[in-house]
């Protein structure tokens, strides 16, 4: 009994040892805690700077708060061409100023050109939408309608879509001006400065784009020719059958003559054309022999 007892003893005092050895190297423990650590690190979610947040998230096409309301409606661009011929050029020009300035427009350039049968003013005349059509019908009774015409383009699709593309782009700036204020690194603020430079650009190049579709839209324009036929104006002299005769039988000769040089140009060809015909020949003759 005593015997058993000793030996039981001595068993669990060898044994516990040995099973917390086992316990601690085993590998399996260790890669999976290992394991666990890794997964839970990379479950982690990354925080984004929030300038690179910012950029992934606007496009320049979505939507925004602001403000400024879009002007929608119908917008025409007219433009009307007309050619009239007239008794006296300097009273028409007076009269066209006069119908002008009493449809509160403008003229916006002028040229004049002095023919030998005829003299011609060109005007360029830049009045409201509402009085473009009053005024291409003043300007007719001036003079005789050699020609004329009327175009309307609508803009209204792309007027909308600038001022849309314009709220979105100033909403975009804002939110970098505000990130900007933000920043704490050189990099960020680099990065957001760049940012707002090219933001800023297209900005202006659709400010740009807005402002003249606004001048176009609100102010016709009207391309008026008007032209003066001269009565006596010198006409050329008609020449006799035999002046032209003797004067073709001298651009005659005078093609001849660049004939001869152009043939003369070409020496260095004939030489060695002449070179070689004269060496066949003396072959064969030497051949025959």
């Amino acid at each position: 009994m005593k015997t058993t007892l000793k030996f039981s003893l001595y068993f669990w005092i060898l044994f516990i040892p040995f099973l917390t050895a086992c316990g601690q190297s085993d590998p399996s423990y260790k890669t999976e805690s290992a394991s666990a650590d890794y997964i839970t690190e990379e479950s982690m979610p990354m925080t984004e700077s929030p300038v690179a947040s910012f950029a992934n998230y606007q496009d320049g096409t979505e939507g925004g708060t602001s403000n400024e309301p879009i002007v929608q409606g119908l917008h025409v661009i007219k433009t009307g061409n007309m050619q009239l011929q007239v008794q006296d050029l300097d009273k028409a020009k007076e009269e066209v100023l006069q119908k002008v300035k009493a449809n509160k427009g403008f003229t916006s350039a002028a040229n004049y050109n002095d023919y030998s049968s005829s003299k011609q003013q060109t005007i360029t005349i830049r009045v409201a939408s509402s009085n473009f059509e009053n005024l291409m019908k003043d300007l007719g009774s001036i003079g005789y309608i050699e020609s004329q015409s009327q175009n309307s383009q609508d803009v209204s699709e792309e007027f909308v879509d600038i001022q849309a593309r314009l709220k979105t782009k100033r909403e975009v700036e804002t939110r970098y001006t505000e990130i900007l204020k933000n920043a704490k690194t050189i990099s960020e603020i680099l990065e957001i400065e760049d940012k707002l430079r090219v933001i800023r650009e297209e900005i202006e190049a659709k400010e740009g784009r807005l402002r003249y579709l606004k001048d176009q839209v609100s102010l016709s324009t009207i391309n008026l020719t008007l032209t003066q036929k001269l009565e006596n104006y010198s006409k050329p002299p008609k020449r006799s059958f035999f002046s032209r005769l003797f004067e073709n039988m001298g651009e005659g000769w005078s093609d001849f003559l660049m004939f001869v040089v152009g043939v003369m140009r070409l020496w260095v060809f004939w030489i060695l054309l002449a070179g070689i015909i004269f060496g066949i020949v003396k072959w064969r003759k030497a051949r025959k022999k």
